[in-house]
């Protein structure tokens, strides 16, 4: 037994001074825990919410900041026509073809709406669901550029001098949500206009 136990003890004491020769052959390196920055990892991975956040709002900025459309060239020239229609009338309500012309487009803008909203389900691409076909209308007129449009329209609006019979009545609902009017909210003419108007009318 004594053998035994003097055996381990040599096998023990070989095994150490093995290793301790070993670690000293090596200049005694010793372990040290440290903090290194992160290296860019190559493979895909999901944003994180920071970074969801911030490029929600650097595409609110640009939004804001640029009259980008959703490239439909149709779309494009109402919403073109619009535009000028109603910083025209903006400018010079008291014209009779400025204020027709952008009674004109308005009414054309939220035609175009209105028959995407109401296609025939199944032609065309049209989708069947009507809560589908209400978000893809909503999708196709929310670009920057209708943000800029809605707002001239606004401004024009705010010059008074509208009819609510001067929009087909189907639209006139979504013409008034538009300019974020109502049906009994519609504004008189300036008073620089006021005049002109009268004596027209007596005419």
């Amino acid at each position: 037994m004594t053998t035994f136990r003097f055996m381990l003890l040599a096998v023990g004491l070989f095994g150490l001074t093995f290793v301790g020769v070993s670690w000293a052959q090596k200049g005694f390196p010793v372990m040290v825990a440290g903090i290194a920055p992160m290296k860019p990892d190559s493979r895909s991975r999901l944003p994180t919410f920071e970074e969801s956040v911030i490029d929600g709002l650097r595409q609110e900025w640009e939004n804001s900041k640029t009259s980008q459309s959703d490239g439909n060239a149709a779309r494009d020239k109402l919403r073109l026509d619009l535009l000028q229609a109603a910083n025209a009338y903006a400018m010079s309500p008291c014209d009779d073809t400025i204020r027709s012309n952008f009674v004109t487009a308005l009414t054309d803008y939220v035609r175009a709406w209105h028959e995407m909203v109401h296609c025939s389900p199944g032609v065309g691409g049209c989708p069947r669901r009507e809560d589908d076909r209400f978000e893809a209308a909503a999708a196709a007129f929310r670009a920057p550029a209708d943000i800029r449009v809605h707002e001239a329209a606004q401004k024009a609006w705010e010059q008074g001098d509208l009819s609510r019979d001067d929009f087909p009545s189907p639209l006139r609902g979504y013409v008034f949500a538009m300019v974020r009017s109502s049906i009994r909210g519609i504004g008189e003419p300036q008073a620089a206009c006021m005049a002109a108007r009268q004596a027209r009318y007596r005419r």
